[in-house]
């Protein structure tokens, strides 16, 4: 029954390392973590390691970080570094964070400090579309490869890393179908479990995880389950990342489905492949240039305030829910201008504010129920 296998991603969700540890004892290799998700897990999982999602969490205390982090710093990337201080990521031997904000610029050289580890390095990816972009950005991901390589002992050759590329686009290719079978059928699979299974997807081995998911995605096109398509409102949702979770009941509560999102841990993370007939190390450069936006980023080719527009019209959405991390800068630098585009595309939008650790639960389920109901009506 799919129920058992969702069931098998839940726990993966609620027990974020136990994977990852047992992968260790048994193959004895070293684990890399990433915070989330501009990195190219294939480099890391051509090395011959683990390459290791890191969600933040609402279950850790906050006060030891003060002592490191400004409370006005994100609270993913705090919650993230509570993990590492109360020892909840001691299975790790490398960490890998991507520059997408000052918060995680600055937080490699704390990190050293305060939770050191064999390998923690920052990987420097453009903000900008320019003539050199491309050019800095694959000696970037080569600088990446040569210290994953002194940390494994492992040589990344191309063949290991062509490999790697093609365990991960099937990957992908299997988690859309899983967003495609959502869209069609939301009683098939709902907001909460698709979101879920695409987190726990960071914290599998790859090779166990297609597994699963093939035999999920077979089990959820076999299952006879009547189709509510029609009768749904449809949402699309952006931001940085799906938290909290409740956020998805919160939805399907009103008869909502989630058709589309540009989130780190959603569609974000598994909307493009590699080229498997470029060069390696240039075809996971191209993939990162060639992402659809975000605030992280700004790219005059598909500027994110047209980008929503485009998905919103593509999806047939009845609003657009814009999920604000608190602190997050990039994502309220662009709020104005994504809400403007949308109001003036004639498309309702609602901000809401989410935190790690501290998320009023009670007040954003009465403001996503009161939208829901007020877009429900504009069918």
């Amino acid at each position: 029954m799919s129920k058992d296998l969702i069931n098998i991603f839940r726990e993966a969700v609620e027990n974020p390392g136990s994977e990852a540890r047992k992968w260790k004892e048994e193959d004895k290799g070293q684990v890399v973590g990433f915070l989330l998700t501009d990195v190219p897990e294939e480099l890391i999982h051509a090395a011959g390691c683990f390459p290791y999602g890191i969600s933040g969490s609402s279950d850790v205390r906050l006060d030891a970080v003060d002592a490191h982090l400004q409370f006005w710093t994100c609270s993913f990337v705090r919650s993230s570094f509570a993990l590492a201080l109360e020892g909840k990521l001691d299975f790790l031997d490398g960490l890998v964070i991507p520059q997408t904000c000052d918060t995680t610029r600055m937080v490699v050289g704390i990190w050293k400090h305060a939770s050191p580890l064999p390998l923690i390095e920052l990987f420097r990816l453009p903000s900008q579309e320019r003539p050199s972009a491309s050019k800095f950005f694959f000696n970037e991901i080569n600088r990446v490869k040569e210290q994953l390589e002194e940390l494994s002992g492992v040589e990344i050759t191309p063949d290991r890393l062509r490999r790697s590329i093609e365990l991960y686009n099937h990957n992908r290719s299997l988690l859309r179908q899983l967003y495609a079978i959502h869209e069609q059928n939301p009683r098939a699979i709902s907001n909460r479990d698709l979101y879920t299974v695409i987190n726990a997807s960071m914290l599998f081995p790859r090779e166990k995880l297609n597994e699963l998911l093939t035999e999920l995605v077979d089990q959820l096109k076999s299952e006879e389950l009547s189709s509510t398509k029609d009768e749904n409102i449809r949402i699309f949702i952006s931001g940085t990342l799906a938290a909290p979770l409740e956020i998805m009941d919160y939805i399907e509560e009103q008869n909502g489905v989630v058709v589309g999102d540009d989130l780190k841990n959603g569609y974000r993370y598994v909307e493009a492949d590699v080229d498997e007939n470029l060069d390696p190390l240039e075809a996971l450069a191209e993939r990162q240039l060639n992402r659809i936006p975000s605030a992280s980023y700004y790219f005059a080719r598909n500027p994110r305030p047209n980008f929503l527009v485009q998905a919103a019209r593509e999806k047939g959405v009845q609003g657009v829910i814009l999920l604000h991390l608190k602190y997050c800068e990039p994502e309220n630098f662009d709020y104005y201008d994504n809400a403007l585009a949308l109001n003036g595309a004639g498309i309702t939008s609602l901000k809401v504010e989410t935190e790690f650790g501290k998320a009023a639960l009670g007040q954003l389920r009465t403001r996503i129920n009161a939208f829901m109901e007020m877009v429900g009506g504009e069918q």
